[in-house]
């Protein structure tokens, strides 16, 4: 057999491969999406919605550490925005709720499309990269997750409430259906790929593509990217952007740490290899 028809099968063989990686990580999509569908109204009252109402956790803390302190409540009044949401487009309900339960599926089939992808890229890794694989799996879950968490606990509820309720100009606003649950998916999807931060400089590093030294050097340039990120990624308000700023940042000078615990590392395995020679 020819060098070229063996390049071709190893080919067509990844491309099988990749393929039967996919269709289990959509039909996980799909199962995760049935599940958030049969649980629709649970989720859209004790979900969705929460964010909206003055009686969400995220409040209540602020509330609680308001009078533990001797400042008294932060936020006095009782509200929920959900009531004073409305729809304008005769499908947007529909393109909502699809939207929603898509995101809200895709979210929780993260951990095992990691592992899909995992089982993909395991047999172009040497055996000493292949045993941190549990590790990795969970490193990408733990942070996407953290991220969703962070935006659905503290940037969303924040942010909804204080655009809802800021009227400089004593007209009131009204925000439509489509336009909050596109608000709610793009914070918690940005935030949950943000906040892989670490892991892409872990893999980076790792492949030399990146150095603790280039990090700190160019830290400036970075609080800028972190700047203009932050601005792409949340309402045109800078409350929003300083919110999603000091956690972004704050995974910056990780992400350092880990760059050069990483390099470091391999600076100790060159000059082993070294010495053996």
């Amino acid at each position: 057999m020819s060098e070229t028809k063996k390049t071709s099968m190893s080919f067509l063989a990844h491309v099988g491969e990749l393929r039967g990686h996919l269709v289990r990580s959509i039909l996980a999509l799909v199962v995760t999406s049935i599940a958030v569908a049969i649980y629709w109204d649970e989720l859209v009252k004790n979900v969705i919605m929460a964010p909206l109402k003055s009686t969400f956790l995220t409040f209540s803390i602020f509330n609680d550490f308001g009078e533990f302190t001797g400042f008294g409540k932060i936020y006095t009044e009782s509200f929920d925005i959900s009531k004073d949401l409305t729809n304008l487009n005769p499908s947007g309900q529909i393109t909502s709720q699809f939207f929603a339960i898509i995101v809200c599926g895709v979210i929780l089939a993260i951990p095992y499309i990691i592992y899909e992808l995992w089982r993909f890229v395991k047999p172009a890794l040497k055996e000493g990269e292949r045993k941190y694989a549990g590790f990795t799996i969970f490193a990408v879950t733990f942070f996407f997750v953290t991220g969703v968490l962070f935006s659905y606990y503290m940037l969303l509820p924040l942010c909804t409430q204080f655009l809802f309720t800021y009227d400089p100009f004593g007209v009131g606003n009204t925000w439509t259906l489509p336009s909050y649950i596109d608000l709610f998916v793009q914070l918690l999807l940005s935030m949950g790929v943000m906040f892989l931060m670490p892991v892409f400089v872990y893999f980076l590093t790792s492949i030399g593509l990146l150095t603790p030294t280039f990090l700190r050097e160019y830290r400036k340039h970075a609080f800028i990217v972190v700047l203009v990120i932050a601005a792409a990624i949340t309402p045109n308000d800078v409350y929003s952007m300083v919110l999603v700023t000091i956690p972004l940042w704050i995974l910056y000078e990780l992400s350092v740490l880990i760059s050069n615990s990483v390099y470091k590392k391999q600076l100790k395995a060159k000059n082993q290899d070294l010495v053996k020679n």
